[in-house]
């Protein structure tokens, strides 16, 4: 039996202890470096500020053929021009200067993203690594722009859609290479193909879990039948294979599980919630531009503030939207990326922001579950062990804490400053534990110390790399002495 296990260890570490060291490696760079994407705070840094001059809202709705037909409504610049913007995804653009139609060319887009001359444009008839998604194949042809400035960057731009669909610079290029392409396999080939990667990455996880748990049992073996406790083997890489493989290879294996499970659904055997009940959409808060829903319609005469006392009480304002709470208006100011201000849109003479209220939380709580099943109310100004965050924002408390009385141990986070609303059960906590404590460290006494959280995760990084690099040594010298049999073999043999 020990043959067999040996030998299946050393045959899956053959296969897998370069990609185990791929993971481990790259981890260290995702720490703090992503894929790129085309996000909307990269185009909000060029984004002009909206000027002091502008029309009210009822030129606008007087000017619209339809005015009760806006589902959606924000106010931007587009280059020099304020332009209103009508609706969700498909999207009408309106002058705020002369209430006629404005046309996103190709030319504004590319100019809204980077204001560097362009130095040539390339035109994709098949994905690349920077938009490797098997969804972009119908935006093809996609142009790709090269900009001559110094961070380099690409702007790639379907023909069809006229989507931005990606937007990188020189440096995050580099760092994904390092980081987040190998770390998630993001090879173009591979990655095109949605049900084939997840099928790959999940199988060479489920069997790099197998190997991990064979060559610590093999390990354990060792450690009862050997006399010496610290360096049982003569071999110097047999040795630190050995030593670090006890003191890395349990994180080695809940982090190959945990990768293995992000990727898949959580089995039906852990989930306690009845199936109607858990794909039930979960509640969200109203804010980021308004209803969100396509049949949904803005009241306008509902925003009794004049949107530009909001906008004059916070100069440098480069987006207003109007937006809702369940039913109740405010503007949505976005001054800079990750800087935004709700200001209540009630009060017509007074701007004063928008916060969610206990009563709101308990009307809320009311709607879903009546008087049926009882829930408690607080406000907390402290993180719990559900409720916490290793990038800690000023806005991220206080929170009010509802706790229900359910058989889900449900629990809600509302927070009156953003809208932002988390809803903890159960099953949530299942996949929490299948995936994000053990796979990112997302355990409260480490998030509290963000210097010791890194301490330990570099530590654990650092621990499984060099277990996989004495892996690769000793799978290459294993398949280097079965190649040397194999010859002698075949010579004797000839003989």
């Amino acid at each position: 039996m020990y043959k067999i296990l040996s030998f299946l260890h050393k045959l899956t570490g053959c296969l897998l202890c370069g990609l185990f060291f791929m993971w481990f490696a790259s981890g260290i760079v995702m720490i703090y470096h992503s894929f790129p994407r085309a996000s909307a705070d990269k185009q909000l840094e060029l984004q002009q500020a909206l000027p002091a001059e502008l029309p009210p809202v009822e030129a606008l709705t007087a000017a619209l053929p339809d005015s009760a037909a806006v589902p959606a409504l924000s106010l931007q610049m587009l280059l020099d021009e304020p332009v209103f913007r009508i609706g969700n995804r498909e999207s009408v653009l309106v002058s705020a200067r002369t209430f006629t139609p404005v046309e996103e060319t190709r030319e504004t887009t590319i100019r809204t993203w980077c204001d560097a001359p362009v130095a040539r444009i390339d035109t994709l008839t098949k994905l690349d690594q920077w938009i490797p998604f098997g969804r972009n194949r119908e935006e093809l042809p996609i142009y790709k722009y090269h900009f001559a400035d110094p961070e380099r960057h690409q702007l790639y731009l379907s023909s069809k859609s006229g989507r931005v669909l990606q937007f990188t610079s020189h440096k995050e290029r580099v760092w994904a290479w390092f980081g987040a392409i190998p770390h998630w396999v993001y090879f173009t080939r591979l990655r095109q193909e949605q049900q084939l990667w997840l099928n790959s990455v999940k199988w060479a996880a489920g069997i790099g879990c197998i190997m991990v748990i064979l060559g610590f049992v093999l390990a354990i073996r060792v450690a009862v039948k050997s006399k010496k406790k610290v360096a049982p083997y003569k071999k110097r890489w047999y040795n630190w294979h050995y030593i670090l493989g006890f003191v890395f290879g349990i994180f080695a294996i809940t982090f190959a599980f945990s990768g293995m499970m992000s990727l898949a659904d959580m089995p039906e055997f852990l989930k306690k919630a009845p199936r109607d009940k858990s794909e039930q959409a979960q509640p969200r808060g109203g804010r980021r531009g308004g209803p969100g829903r396509p049949d949904a319609r803005l009241d306008l005469d509902r925003y009794t503030l004049d949107y530009r006392q909001a906008l004059a009480a916070y100069p440098g304002t480069k987006t207003i939207a109007w937006s809702d709470y369940k039913g109740e208006p405010y503007y949505t100011l976005t001054l800079a990326p990750k800087q935004q201000v709700l200001v209540d849109a009630r009060e017509g003479s007074l701007v004063k922001p928008f916060v969610l209220t206990e009563e709101m939380v308990r009307r809320e709580m009311q709607r879903q579950y009546g008087d049926s099943i009882p829930y408690t109310v607080e406000k907390i100004d402290k993180f719990d062990r559900e409720y916490h965050f290793r990038k800690v924002t000023d806005d991220m408390l206080p929170v009010y804490r509802v706790i229900v009385d359910d058989y889900m141990h449900t629990r809600y986070y509302y927070n009156p400053a953003t809208l932002a609303v988390r809803r903890i059960d159960d099953d949530t906590r299942t996949r929490n534990w299948l995936y994000h404590k053990l796979h990112t460290l997302d355990f409260k006494f480490l998030t509290d110390q963000p210097w010791l959280w890194n301490i330990v995760m570099y530590t654990l990084m650092i621990g499984g790399t060099a277990l996989s690099v004495t892996g690769i040594v000793l799978s290459v010298r294993w398949l280097a002495r079965g190649i040397r049999r194999l010859f002698r073999k075949k010579r004797h043999i000839q003989r």
